[in-house]
């Protein structure tokens, strides 16, 4: 009974008043003077760290008509710079990510509680929340960007931060995952399956993509490559399929609501969703880190023999 107490009333309450403590103090900071390079600028800037100094041209060309370009740049970049001016630095702003990661881990196994409920009268008040989380998880890819965005923008890029940053990072894709482990949504009882392994062989292999690039660039391989497993993909795949059981459950409130006697019309297609949408969510990152995990494996491991060759001669 405690322990239900402190995690359902006290677990959240305190990450709210985390973040109140984090936004208050940046009402008291100093906020920088100093004009902020355009978006064209910030671009190109964020295109040479990445190793595209000797093509920046071309790679700015390219990512202006790709959706990093026309999407998530400028969302980054105007996003820093709102929070720049609310006084936030680049490290509370992951500690904000991390704290609405926690936020994200007690919803899903708060709202999991609904997924066994009666199909079309208490599962649906419960599932229509999975919206609501979509959106923070949208949200917390965003300010992923955003910290070294403000870090960018300021001009006070730092390794303590990089370091943070990431650590932060590998945390948070922990919580995103292991949240549904004590949920019902990967145990098929009617089959006598279990599928949650599926889960940690997908944290297993998140991991090892994101040791594989760190490593490299540790033995001096600053050449990347990007990959789809990266983690602003597995972001927008967990907010499509967060958003299609939300979407789901909340069309059958909806319907419900107005007329109890039609959510049988929603029978088959409410039904498989809740049935198979979280496995099949599961299965395709597992498809995703796979083929990324190899393909980064293929590439650092030529790039580094080449290297070996080039050192030798």
């Amino acid at each position: 009974m405690i322990e239900l107490l402190i995690f359902e009333i006290i677990f959240p309450l305190v990450l709210v008043g985390l973040l109140i403590i984090i936004f208050i103090s940046g009402l008291f900071k100093k906020r920088p003077k100093k004009d902020l390079m355009s978006l064209d600028e910030f671009i190109k800037d964020w295109l040479k760290d990445h190793g595209q100094e000797h093509k920046i041209d071309v790679q700015f060309e390219k990512m202006k008509k790709d959706p990093a370009g026309l999407i998530y740049m400028p969302l980054t970049y105007k996003g820093a710079k709102w929070l720049i001016k609310c006084g936030l630095s680049p490290n509370k702003v992951s500690w904000i990510t991390l704290i609405l990661s926690f936020f994200i881990f007690y919803g899903v196994i708060m709202l999991s509680k609904g997924h066994t409920l009666d199909l079309f009268s208490e599962q649906p008040w419960y599932g229509s929340w999975f919206i609501g989380l979509a959106y923070l998880v949208l949200l917390t890819g965003f300010l992923d960007g955003i910290d070294g965005s403000i870090a960018r923008l300021l001009d006070i890029q730092s390794k303590s931060g990089a370091w943070l940053d990431n650590i932060i990072d590998r945390i948070s894709d922990i919580l995103l995952l292991i949240c549904l482990i004590p949920t019902n949504f990967l145990i098929f009882s009617e089959y006598g399956l279990d599928f949650t392994w599926i889960v940690w062989t997908n944290i297993f292999l998140i991991f090892i993509y994101e040791y594989m690039r760190a490593r490299h660039e540790g033995l001096g391989l600053h050449k990347t490559k990007p990959f789809v497993g990266e983690r602003i993909t597995r972001i927008l795949v967990m907010f499509t399929f967060f958003m299609i059981y939300g979407i789901s459950s909340h069309l059958v409130l909806i319907t419900n609501l107005i007329n109890p006697a039609a959510t049988k019309m929603w029978t088959f297609s409410h039904t498989e969703t809740m049935k198979w949408n979280m496995l099949i969510f599961q299965i395709c990152l597992l498809l995703i880190m796979i083929y990324s995990s190899i393909g980064l494996a293929k590439y650092s491991y030529k790039q580094l023999k080449n290297m070996d060759k080039t050192n030798r001669g």
